[in-house]
C-alpha cells in the first residue's frame, strides 16, 4: 500500500494533479498489463476496494479492460455514481473511435491502450484526466450554480424542489416554498452602478441563509429575485414566520463602499400540502403571492390563496374600464389629514385616488394604479387629481376651512414626473385653480427622484421656482443617496410606514428614523411620518422630535364633506 500523504510529496510524480493512479481489473482473464508511468500505482482488486480506496481528486482512477463493451459502460457507471469527482481512464486493449465515442459520454475522461504508450505519455493523460475532470466540474457548478452569489441556480433548484416534494409526500410532510424580490432593486444599479448591486445582491444572499437552517435551499433565480425550500415545515405559520424574518433581515442598512443602503423585501409563499405537492402549481401559486405582495404595497409577505389568481385576471380588463372611468364619473378624491406632532395642529392633507367599479364596487389603488400607470393613464388622471384637488383646496382656503399656512399634497407618479411639460401643466393648473401656490406641496417617491437625478434636479428647480413645495415620499426605502438632500430644492422627508410601524418595538426602525429625523433637520428640512397608527408611536415620534404625522390613529382617509368636522377637532 502506498501512503496518500507520502505519494502527495513523492517527487516522482510528474504533477501535483496526479497523485497516484488507483488501477483496477475488471475480470479475472485480463493480463493486468504495466502501464509505464512515474506516477505511483496502487492495483486493486475490485471495485469496492477501488470505492474505497479513492481519497479525492488527486486520485486518477483506472479501469483496465478488453473492450468497450456492455459491462464496461455498466461498470464505468456505477464508478461515476459512486465518485462523481473522480478523474476516471479507461485502458483497452485497443481503441477505436467507436469505443471512444461510447464511454466519453458515460463520464469517462481519457480512453488509451496501455500497452502502446510510454512513460511519458501515460504520465500526460492522467495530468490530461484532471485537468479535463475539472474544467468539466466547473462547468457543472456555472450550470447549477449561480456565479456570483454562489447560491443554487435556477436548474439545481427546479431539482431540488421536485426531491423535496417527492420526499414530503411519501413521508406526509409539507415543504415551504418562498420567492423573494428585492424592492426596487433596478434603482440601486442606476444609481450606484452594477458592481455596488452586484456586492448588494452578495450581502444579501448571505443574510438570508444566515437567517435560514442549513437543510433548506436557497436559490437565485436571476437579477434581484431569490427562492427558498423549506424542508419539513409543520404549517402555514411556520412558512409566514420564516419570511417575516427574512424581512426583517433585509431592513438592516447595507454598508457597502461607504454608502449605507436600505432595501426592502417582497415575498410570496406556498405550502406543498395545498398544491397537491406539484411542482409546477406551486411555483405558479408562489409566483402569484408574490405579485400581490407587491401590489399590497411591497416589504410584505403574502401567502397564496385562492382569491389571489382571480386578482390578476381581473387585472386584465381593468384597462378597459378605466378608460371609461373617467367620463362615467367613477373616479372619488378622498384626503388624509397631516397634523403636527406636538400639539395636534391640521398642517395640511394629501389627496388619494380611488376608483369604483359600476360592478367590482371599489377596486383597491394597488391594482388599478400599476395599470394607470403601464398604459400611461396615469398621465390624464393624475392632471385630473390635480386640478380637483387644487379646486377644493382653493375653495376651503375661501371658506376659512384650512389656514393659509397649511398645504394640499399631491403624489406624482414616476411616468407623470418625466412628463417634459410638467411645469407648464402644474403652473396652469395653479392659475387655472386660483390656488396660491406656496398652498400646494408635490410629493415624489424616492425611486422615482433616482431614476434620473440630473433631469429630476431640473425639473425641482423649476416648481420650486412656481412657488410650490417638495416632499420626497417612502424616504429611506432603498437608495439613501444622501448627497442629493443638500444640494435639491427639498422642503419635506416622508418617513415611510416600514420604519414607522414597530417604532415602539424595533430598535433598528427606531434609530433608523432617528437619523432621518436629524438628517432632515440639519438640513433645515421637515419631516412627515406615514402610517401612524398607536399613541405608542407617537409618543415616540415625539420624542425623536418629529414634525408632522399622518396615519389612522388620527384619521382614515375621507371625503371632502368630512374633511372641515376633522379640521374642527384639531387643537
Amino acid at each position: 500500500m502506498i501512503d496518500l500523504k507520502l505519494s502527495v510529496m513523492d517527487s516522482s510524480a510528474p504533477s501535483y494533479r496526479c497523485t497516484r493512479l488507483l488501477v483496477c481489473a475488471l475480470d479475472a482473464g485480463t493480463e493486468s498489463p504495466r502501464l509505464v508511468t512515474r506516477v505511483p500505482q496502487e492495483w486493486l482488486s475490485s471495485l469496492e476496494q477501488l470505492i474505497e480506496r479513492w481519497l479525492g481528486a488527486g486520485d486518477v482512477i483506472c479501469l483496465v479492460g478488453r473492450q468497450a463493451d456492455d459491462t464496461l459502460l455498466d461498470t464505468v457507471r456505477h464508478v461515476r455514481l459512486q465518485l462523481p469527482a473522480a478523474a476516471l481512464v479507461i485502458t483497452l486493449d485497443a481503441i477505436d473511435s467507436e469505443a471512444v465515442a461510447r464511454l466519453i459520454p458515460c463520464g469517462v475522461q481519457e480512453v488509451f491502450a496501455a500497452q502502446q504508450l510510454e512513460q511519458a505519455q501515460t504520465d500526460q493523460l492522467c495530468e490530461g484526466a484532471v485537468v479535463r475532470m475539472e474544467y468539466e466540474q466547473s462547468l457543472r457548478r456555472l450550470s447549477h450554480f449561480d456565479p456570483l452569489t454562489g447560491l443554487a441556480g435556477r436548474g439545481l433548484f427546479q431539482d431540488r424542489l421536485e426531491q423535496s416534494l417527492i420526499q414530503a409526500h411519501r413521508n406526509g410532510t409539507n415543504v415551504g416554498l418562498l420567492f423573494i424580490d428585492l424592492d426596487r432593486f433596478r434603482v440601486v444599479n442606476d444609481v450606484y452602478g452594477h458592481q455596488l448591486g452586484d456586492r448588494l445582491l452578495i450581502a444579501s444572499s448571505q443574510r438570508l441563509q444566515e437567517k435560514l437552517r442549513r437543510s433548506d435551499t436557497v436559490a437565485r433565480l436571476g437579477g434581484n429575485s431569490f427562492a427558498v425550500i423549506l424542508d419539513a415545515v409543520r404549517g402555514v405559520e411556520v412558512v409566514t414566520a420564516i419570511a417575516q424574518k427574512l424581512i426583517h433581515a433585509l431592513k438592516a442598512p447595507f454598508r457597502i463602499d461607504g454608502h449605507e443602503i436600505f432595501v426592502t423585501g417582497s415575498i410570496g409563499a406556498d405550502l406543498s400540502c395545498e398544491a397537491n405537492y406539484d411542482s409546477g402549481q406551486m411555483v405558479r401559486r408562489t409566483e402569484l403571492a408574490l405579485h400581490q405582495a407587491k401590489r399590497d404595497g411591497r416589504n410584505g409577505c403574502q401567502v397564496f390563496t385562492p382569491q389571489t389568481a382571480p386578482m390578476d385576471k381581473i387585472r386584465l380588463g381593468l384597462e378597459s374600464a378605466l378608460h371609461h372611468a373617467l367620463e362615467r364619473d367613477e373616479l372619488r378624491l378622498v384626503y388624509q389629514p397631516q397634523v403636527s406632532v406636538v400639539g395636534q395642529h391640521f398642517v395640511g392633507a394629501e389627496v388619494l385616488l380611488r376608483w369604483k367599479h359600476p360592478v367590482l364596487g371599489w377596486v383597491s389603488p394597488t391594482v388599478f394604479i400599476p395599470v394607470l400607470e403601464d398604459t400611461g393613464l396615469i398621465e390624464p388622471f393624475g392632471e385630473w387629481v390635480l386640478r380637483r384637488a387644487c379646486q377644493q383646496y382653493k375653495r376651503w382656503l375661501d371658506d376659512g376651512v384650512v389656514g393659509l399656512n397649511s398645504k394640499i399634497s399631491v403624489n406624482l407618479s414616476p411616468r407623470q414626473f418625466r412628463q417634459r411639460d410638467l411645469g407648464e401643466r402644474i403652473q396652469a393648473a395653479i392659475q387655472d385653480t386660483g390656488l396660491p401656490p406656496t398652498s400646494l406641496a408635490l410629493e415624489i417617491t424616492e425611486s422615482t427622484l433616482m431614476y434620473n437625478l440630473e433631469q429630476g434636479a431640473v425639473l425641482l428647480r423649476q416648481l420650486r421656482h412656481l412657488g410650490v413645495s417638495i416632499a420626497i415620499d417612502d424616504f429611506g426605502t432603498g437608495y439613501s443617496s444622501l448627497a442629493y438632500l443638500k444640494d435639491l430644492p427639498i422642503d419635506y422627508l416622508k418617513i415611510d410606514r416600514s420604519f414607522v410601524k414597530d417604532i415602539v418595538t424595533d430598535r433598528n426602525d427606531a434609530a433608523i428614523a432617528n437619523s432621518i429625523i436629524g438628517l432632515a433637520h440639519n438640513l433645515g428640512l421637515k419631516v412627515v411620518a406615514e402610517g401612524v397608527e398607536e399613541q405608542d408611536i407617537l409618543n415616540v415620534l415625539a420624542d425623536l422630535g418629529c414634525d408632522q404625522y399622518q396615519g389612522y390613529f388620527f384619521a382614515r382617509p375621507v371625503v371632502a364633506d368630512e374633511l372641515p368636522l376633522l379640521i374642527a377637532g384639531c387643537d
